[in-house]
């Protein structure tokens, strides 16, 4: 194992600026918060760059809504997995816990 290129290091960098900014904006631009995961998905994309669990559990993969839970998703226990519906689209998510 190597180090990071410097090209990475600043794309993860960005992607982590940009989830903290949609956390931010979240309360008073929801639009906003969107077009932040959406450009941190791209950057993530276009620089071979993982997100990490936690990052990826914030999102909604088909509409790249910023989740709140209890805001714009919902999530439920069912027989050891996690049930997370996005308010916005109604897409469901199941991770096993």
């Amino acid at each position: 194992m190597g180090t990071i290129p410097s090209h990475q290091r600043i794309a993860l960098e960005r992607v982590g600026k940009l989830f903290a900014q949609a956390e931010e904006s979240f309360k008073e631009h929801p639009e906003l918060s969107k077009r932040y995961i959406a450009l941190a998905r791209r950057i993530a994309t276009r620089y071979k760059v993982r997100l990490t669990v936690a990052q990826k559990r914030l999102f909604c993969k088909k509409c790249n809504a910023y989740l709140k839970n209890g805001i714009n998703s919902r999530a439920r226990l069912s027989r050891g997995t996690l049930v997370v519906t996005c308010l916005e689209c109604k897409n469901i998510r199941r991770m096993n816990y």
